[in-house]
């Protein structure tokens, strides 16, 4: 508000100062002195009709200016909150891993720019067991403790996701066959490492099979998820808390 009767105030004294002088010059143009009255209807009439309207004009700007700062600060916060809500939508609400479709979604982005890489499909052994056995929050908390290692292990690839249930996918660029392998092989140990105990129970092992198919160019998604599967299912014949790639066991 004091801005409002600065603004005002400097106005009013530039409509007076502006106004003796328009008076002065009209009276000596006919021979005559700007006497007292004069002077002072130059001094009241700027007040009384420029200082209420400049005030109400730069309350009206400071109003509008006030009014367009917080669309501003609101379009701000509508856009962080679009930005979050983007963000969660691409995450598994129970890991924080991507879901299927964001993991999808960033392994042809990638492929997009550098076609290659490698697809590491990781299945939780057994799991069936520890939900009929401890309950499916047990399950739960199995699987983010999986999520947990598996992140650790893996966290330079990629993409990293729960494709579904108890299966997760990390997609490496590297399409070098020892790195992958040698990826896979870390990831297994870290979930073999993870310390779970159900609530009133022991520690509870946690394993898992893994498949690796190279991400070959030209090959779809699907392609590549197949093939992975593939190696996932002969890793499960070979006793699981394995690692199979191109065919053969490397765990």
């Amino acid at each position: 508000m004091r801005k409002v009767i600065y603004h005002a105030s400097i106005a009013s004294l530039v409509s007076i100062a502006v106004s003796l002088a328009i008076c002065w010059a009209a009276l000596r143009a006919v021979g005559d002195d700007l006497d007292l009255f004069a002077a002072a209807m130059c001094v009241i009439c700027p007040l009384v009709v420029a200082f209420p309207a400049s005030a109400y004009t730069y309350n009206q700007k400071r109003r509008i200016a006030e009014a367009h700062g917080a669309l501003k600060a609101a379009h701000r916060e509508l856009a962080i909150l679009h930005e979050k809500l983007a963000e969660r939508a691409r995450l598994d609400d129970m890991t924080g891993l991507l879901n299927r479709s964001a993991f999808i979604a960033a392994i042809d982005e990638t492929r997009a720019l550098e076609n290659r890489g490698a697809l590491i499909l990781i299945d939780a052994d057994n799991f069936k067991q520890i939900n009929d056995t401890f309950g499916h929050l047990a399950g739960d908390r199995a699987l983010v403790k999986i999520a947990e290692a598996i992140r650790e292990a893996a966290g330079k690839a990629r993409a990293i996701g729960r494709i579904g249930g108890e299966e997760f996918g990390v997609f490496l660029l590297s399409e070098a066959r020892i790195e992958a392998s040698l990826l896979a092989e870390e990831i297994r140990r870290a979930v073999e490492g993870a310390r779970f105990a159900p609530e009133g129970a022991a520690l509870l092992p946690l394993t898992v099979s893994i498949g690796v198919a190279p991400a070959r160019k030209g090959a779809s998604f699907s392609e590549i998820m197949s093939e992975a599967d593939k190696r996932l299912y002969e890793a499960k014949q070979c006793g699981r808390n394995t690692v199979v790639i191109e065919a053969r066991s490397a765990a």
